[in-house]
């Protein structure tokens, strides 16, 4: 079954998985734009319905292709389950209720340039290449997020500048979407464990392992930033203090890898890995491993925690040059008066540069 066959399908069959109540709603297929990616989108709306979830069509055919064993049948019964999922009632003047809204205000990060469509009417902030936007939750539970995102014209009903929506979200957002940090090997050896929980290992063999990864993961600098349901995570590194707090985690500076949407990774710039070599890193995972609607950037990015500054790799490296050079320049205007020592002490500067 191709694409077009499963769409016609889903669209000519939906209604014989749902209650008689659907009989006479009105099925949609319909394109739509998100951050990221477009999509063909179905809805089904019942006479004084206010709101009707899409459903990616896209992504429940590429599960269906992937997954010959699942039969339309079970495709149909999950679209049927999200369809009637989406509360009966739903007050459409609370989404243009600002007072309402900024309770249930959250970020999310992408890629500037690949949805500048998108941002040219939507308030966004730019950090760098990335863009934080703004969303509304709606609803959350076991089965998904019901989301809406704010565009200009939401901005201009709620009589509101971008400084208050921006700062209204970083305060909602870490209640919505709390942050988790967690080093890249204890989040895979947690994994791991759980893994032979799940299948029955013996206590003795799971607390030997534990022993063994906790040794292994010693070494590991890798840190993950997301938050606490992993999607759409990447934006929580933007939440107050979170910087700060990885630094003091970190001890020093650190290089952040846009990983993707939903999390970014962390590395201690401390001389290990070289720039070029997680720039390399980057491009390669999102050539393989990464679907491009979930990819950000092939940046790496650079926090500075004396200066508080967050950038592009590159551009610290090019402050950090120009700073030094500066302070050359007042070494040099001070050797006049103090002869042989600040020479000295000048040498051992430059070691101390190529030793980086």
């Amino acid at each position: 079954m191709n694409f077009e066959e499963f769409i016609n399908t889903i669209k000519d069959t939906i209604k014989e998985y749902l209650p008689e109540d659907y009989r006479d709603a009105e099925v949609n297929i319909l394109e739509n734009r998100k951050l990221n990616t477009n999509y063909t989108g179905l809805t089904v709306t019942r006479e004084g319905d206010t709101l009707a979830p899409t459903i990616n069509l896209n992504n429940l055919f590429d599960s269906y292709s992937k997954h010959p064993e699942h039969s339309i049948t079970a495709v149909m019964q999950e679209v049927a389950s999200v369809i009637q999922h989406t509360p009966e009632t739903f007050d459409i003047g609370r989404i243009m209720d600002y007072d309402r809204v900024k309770k249930n205000l959250f970020m999310r990060l992408s890629a500037a340039e690949k949805n500048k469509d998108l941002l040219e009417h939507a308030p966004h902030i730019r950090k760098e290449d990335l863009a934080i936007t703004f969303h509304i939750m709606l609803d959350q539970s076991d089965k998904g997020t019901a989301t809406t995102m704010i565009n200009d014209n939401m901005m201009e009903a709620y009589g509101i500048d971008l400084d208050q929506l921006y700062q209204d979200a970083l305060l909602n957002s870490p209640v919505i979407c709390p942050a988790q940090i967690e080093n890249m090997g204890e989040a895979l050896s947690r994994m791991m464990i759980e893994d032979m929980k799940s299948a029955g290992a013996p206590p003795e063999v799971i607390q030997e392992m534990e022993k063994d990864l906790k040794e292994s993961n010693k070494d590991n600098p890798m840190t993950i930033i997301t938050n606490d349901r992993l999607v759409d995570g990447a934006s929580a590194i933007f939440y107050p203090g979170v910087m700060d707090l990885v630094g003091e985690r970190m001890q020093g500076d650190y290089f952040i890898l846009p990983s993707s949407v939903h999390e970014t990774l962390v590395v201690p710039d401390d001389g290990r890995v070289s720039l070029q070599e997680l720039t390399d890193m980057v491009k390669e995972v999102n050539m393989t491993q990464v679907n491009p609607e979930d990819q950000l950037t092939d940046q790496v990015y650079h926090y500075d925690i004396a200066d508080h500054v967050f950038e592009k790799a590159e551009t610290f490296a090019e402050r950090k040059l120009a700073k030094e050079t500066e302070m050359g320049g007042k070494d040099h205007s001070v050797e006049k008066d103090t002869g042989k020592q600040t020479r000295v002490e000048k040498s051992k500067h430059k070691s101390t540069e190529m030793a980086l």
